[in-house]
């Protein structure tokens, strides 16, 4: 079962592998470096290897703004804000200029980026694909970010307004704000150093994770992670993946992991399709894990589904997938083929494609056997 790791799954399947993998389970890491670009700050020149599509942006030319988008093929999140950032474009086409900018990693070649952005008629802005990696550290790693898809506004001063994820309504209306010449770039600061300030916290309390960790104070360690992620739930997702899998792995108590994750679903995560997708698979089509609490992963994916109305292609996978673990063939190979059918792009649609037929195979030796 798992062939539907990685790849197109983005985040959640990056994360699965890990603790597919048993034995390279990740311990806590110490808090990171404090960033050194923030809002206010002089935006830094992109350097660009290949411009894949519009044309190249040398500059940033005063007067206008910017939105430069960090993003990947892979990614589930960015390929769903794909038509909101063309809207955006649309409306501020006089004004605004929207860059999407992609790395090089060995699922996004410059060859898979042409592909992806040639099958996207939908993509009317600028794409650009950053092979050494140059403009991704000038901007996410100085910026301290670590997640995508994330943005980055730049005013018409050429300094950076506003950092975030762009499905947020404040990434929107900093752009209005900025092109109608009533964006307040000292209060963007103050509330920038606000949010800086409530990090600093998140990353002493990580450090001290850290320590209790070496020292073997595993429960201090595990009140911890809890103290970060009921700070902010949705940027700390990654304490809450840090949690499951030490407790599945790092001291192999499963029926205390499945009781966290039953709390995440029904507490902070209710309500985040992609956090409930990632325990799904990583309970479901993990190879580290002996037993395998099938009916939570169930209950996980299905709710992934109905936050999305199941329109959405990835969460639909997932459902598949648990299915298809519980040995409920017929019901999983009904639902990818629905996830077949509303894939939004071509190379999707051809990678669901043939899992499908995967599926169908399994389906048809567990009939032989039964024969």
């Amino acid at each position: 079962m798992a062939r539907t790791i990685g790849g197109w799954l983005g985040v959640a399947g990056a994360a699965v592998l890990c603790l597919g993998q048993g034995a390279a389970w990740a311990q806590p890491e110490a808090g990171v470096e404090a960033p050194t670009l923030g809002v206010g700050d002089k935006a830094p020149a992109l350097r660009i290897a290949d411009w894949v599509r519009g044309e190249p942006v040398d500059a940033f030319e005063e007067g206008r703004v910017y939105a430069v988008e960090f993003w990947a093929t892979w990614c589930g999140p960015c390929i769903a804000g794909i038509p909101h950032l063309a809207e955006v474009q649309k409306e501020y086409k006089d004004e605004a200029v929207v860059i999407s900018v992609t790395t090089d990693d060995p699922n996004n070649s410059l060859e898979t980026v042409r592909e992806f952005v040639g099958s996207r008629e939908d993509m009317e802005y600028r794409v650009a694909f950053d092979e050494l990696n140059h403009t991704w550290g000038a901007y996410m790693e100085a910026a301290g970010q670590n997640g995508i898809p994330c943005a980055f506004i730049i005013d018409k001063q050429g300094r950076v307004a506003w950092i975030g994820h762009p499905a947020m309504d404040e990434f929107e209306r900093t752009i209005a704000a900025i092109v109608e010449d009533r964006f307040d770039i000292a209060a963007a600061q103050r509330e920038r150093a606000e949010a800086e300030a409530a990090l600093a916290r998140v990353r002493q309390s990580q450090d001290e994770l850290h320590a209790a960790w070496e020292a073997g104070d595993t429960d201090k360690a595990f009140d911890l992670a809890d103290e970060i992620i009921a700070g902010d739930p949705g940027s700390m997702q990654r304490w809450a993946w840090w949690k499951f899998e030490s407790l599945m792995l790092g001291v192999n108590q499963p029926e205390r992991a499945y009781a966290f994750v039953r709390e995440m679903m029904t507490g902070p995560y209710h309500e985040d399709a992609e956090m409930l997708l990632r325990f799904a698979y990583g309970i479901g089509d993990s190879l580290g894990i002996e037993h395998r609490d099938l009916d939570l992963a169930l209950d996980l994916a299905e709710r992934a589904v109905a936050l999305t109305m199941g329109q959405d292609a990835r969460n639909l996978a997932g459902l598949a997938m648990v299915r298809m673990a519980r040995k409920e063939y017929d019901e999983g190979i009904a639902v990818m083929e629905r996830a077949v059918a509303i894939a939004p792009d071509e190379p999707t649609r051809a990678y669901l494609q043939n899992e499908l037929e995967f599926y169908k195979m399994d389906r048809e030796m567990a009939e032989d056997r039964e024969d």
